[in-house]
């Protein structure tokens, strides 16, 4: 999570051993923050990087809420300045990880060359159960080969299975679901893309409920 400055986020600066996937919502303050944390901590150790970023300028703090809940998890987001993508200069990530599909559409509406690397977290998380990845294969090429004849339907409309909903204005309990739930998707990730490591710790109040 990034501190301080918020250039806009652009290529992600690694070697072809290391899998760059970066989260992208609206405005960098809740979703994506949230998910490139648990994603982080699930991933930790192993040769992947992630960032995130929003669609609209940068310079937002996450909100008190989410930095609440974010500590429950043991996240520290109170030092978080939103970020935005790029949206021309994004083809140097292997995997970009949409909110929702309006959001997938401007980034392929920007530049077309980013399909078939673009999914919503939930359409991942099903389109790897679907396509478990084979040994010993960079993740971007396998994804390009094998992800190329994905309809571009995928990315029309809205749908609350492929969508992430937005708690900006909500209370803690928005949030709390909003963590369980991308904790769920990226775990789902990391069992096809890193099956042997070790699950997110949820925090005291999860794990009593």
């Amino acid at each position: 999570m990034q501190g301080g400055a918020y250039d806009d986020v652009g290529v992600p600066g690694v070697g072809r051993d290391v899998t760059s996937v970066l989260f992208v919502c609206t405005a960098n303050q809740c979703r994506s923050v949230l998910a490139e944390a648990i994603a982080q901590r699930r991933f930790a150790g192993l040769p992947f990087v992630f960032e995130s970023a929003g669609l609209i300028e940068g310079g937002r703090p996450v909100p008190p809420n989410g930095v609440l809940v974010a500590q429950e998890w043991g996240f520290d987001t109170s030092r978080h300045i939103s970020r935005r993508a790029d949206v021309r200069n994004l083809r140097g990530w292997d995997v970009i990880l949409t909110m929702s599909r309006r959001h997938t559409r401007e980034l392929v509406a920007a530049d077309s060359e980013l399909w078939p690397r673009v999914f919503t977290v939930p359409q991942f998380a099903r389109w790897l159960d679907e396509h478990p990845p084979r040994r010993h294969v960079l993740i971007r090429e396998w994804i390009e080969q094998e992800a190329a004849d994905r309809p571009r339907s995928d990315m029309i409309g809205s749908n609350i299975d492929d969508d992430v909903a937005d708690p900006i204005d909500d209370p803690p309990e928005a949030w709390r679901d909003l963590v369980g739930e991308l904790n769920g998707y990226i775990e789902r990730i990391a069992g096809n893309l890193a099956p042997r490591t070790r699950n997110v710790s949820h925090p005291a109040w999860a794990r009593r409920s």
